[in-house]
């Protein structure tokens, strides 16, 4: 959930990080784009050996680079920055997410809504930001770009209307995890109906 700060407009912005919506793609392109990464208290510009510290420094149970609106709106640094989200539909956001769940849980468990809505219950309840509806990380300022709308040359556009620089994609490249190429759930009826019912305001809030 980085601040990134120019190295020669100086200008910044907050970027709400959601976990699986493109955002070390997108990271990766900023940098790319002659931002660097600053911390949100101190307004130290980060080395690059210091940067995914910070970003996994937890601070109330939530980690910096994914923190929800009610954690980061007690961050003074940044009032008053325009800040930029990227949602994605809550379905394909779940499956794409669900490598721990098939490995804790599995499929039929989950297949059942009791069993489902007392987990999610429980996870949303510590703020776990992977199973955290995404409205509860967008604050009434935010603008939001959809994940389905890619991030070609009309997403370069709204970027620039916003940030008001010259943004370009510049790189596909982005450090993966051993988790992106793990094993998933896999999109049943049963599943899908009960993502459908636990993520209802994310469906409603973002039109999908």
């Amino acid at each position: 959930m980085p601040i990134f700060h120019h190295s020669k407009t100086h200008e910044r912005f907050f970027f709400i990080h959601i976990p699986r919506t493109a955002g070390r793609f997108l990271t990766e392109n900023f940098k790319k784009n002659g931002y660097r990464i600053e911390h949100h208290l101190t307004g130290e510009i980060l080395k690059k050996e210091d940067v995914n510290n910070y970003l996994c420094e937890r601070h109330d149970e939530t980690e910096n680079g994914h923190a929800h609106y009610s954690h980061y709106n007690k961050w003074e640094n940044i009032k008053g920055l325009p800040s930029i989200a990227v949602v994605r539909n809550p379905v394909d956001k779940f499956f794409s997410s669900s490598f721990f769940l098939a490995k804790e849980y599995g499929q039929s468990y989950l297949e059942n809504w009791v069993n489902f809505k007392r987990i999610f219950l429980l996870k949303t309840k510590h703020k776990s930001s992977w199973e955290l509806p995404q409205c509860e990380f967008i604050s009434p300022h935010t603008k939001i770009w959809k994940y389905e709308n890619g991030f070609g040359k009309k997403f370069c556009e709204w970027i620039n209307d916003i940030l008001c620089i010259n943004f370009s994609i510049k790189t596909s490249v982005y450090i993966k995890q051993n988790y992106d190429q793990s094993l998933r759930l896999i999109k049943t009826k049963p599943l899908i109906n009960n993502i459908k019912k636990f993520y209802h305001k994310d469906f409603k809030n973002f039109n999908y």
